[in-house]
């Protein structure tokens, strides 16, 4: 199997699912010409990551790449070892890092995309800033009454964890988020999430 993906982008999820399934796969790092060229885009159209290649499958869009690593290597327990519906909470909390969360940071990285005036651009981000700051006051809260987002350690966790990097990064982790700042250091200490910093060149962000 081949994951495609680059350092520091939500594809650090399914990297992180991979290592801890133990399996074997190969690590593609692509950049933004890769993704933009035809060959790239022959097997992706969107030119995106993460894309996974078993065999003559070809796989993308992070949720679906998790679900079917899950399937494929079960015993990883990518959604928790509880029932179907602690499972299904597991799944909830990736859909809010996916859909809720992601989406957001499109102003932050792309304001061009969006408006050309420089300071449009920039209330824009402001704005995008404030948002996901106020998205991650929901999980703040729950990760003060336990370690993880169910309670135990899911690939759920993963994505909150790659998002905390982002906001880390664009200062948007706000002076009341303590519990995320103890749950980055908590994620850093994950023999897998390590060996994903380790392959991607990336330094930890937990203080």
């Amino acid at each position: 199997m081949k994951l495609y993906g680059m350092p520091g982008a939500c594809s650090m999820v399914p990297h992180t699912a991979l290592e801890w399934a133990k399996a074997d796969y190969e690590l593609k790092l692509v950049d933004h010409a890769t993704l933009k060229s035809p060959e790239y885009r022959a097997m992706n159209p969107q030119g995106a990551v993460p894309m996974i290649v078993d065999g003559g499958f070809i796989l993308t869009q992070n949720v679906a790449v998790l679900n079917y690593l899950n399937l494929r290597y079960p015993t990883a327990q990518l959604f928790g070892t509880g029932d179907y519906q602690r499972q299904a909470k597991a799944l909830q909390w990736l859909a809010f890092c996916n859909a809720d969360v992601h989406k957001r940071f499109m102003p932050i990285f792309s304001p061009e995309d969006m408006v050309s005036d420089r300071a449009a651009q920039a209330e824009l981000k402001d704005k995008a800033k404030d948002r996901i700051a106020k998205l991650l006051d929901h999980p703040n809260e729950t990760l003060r009454q336990q370690d993880f987002l169910i309670g135990e350690k899911t690939i759920a966790d993963v994505y909150l964890y790659v998002m905390l990097r982002w906001s880390s990064e664009n200062d948007i982790i706000a002076e009341r988020h303590d519990a995320l700042r103890a749950f980055i250091q908590r994620m850093e200490q994950d023999q897998g999430v390590q060996a994903v910093l380790e392959q991607e060149g990336l330094d930890k962000v937990g203080q």
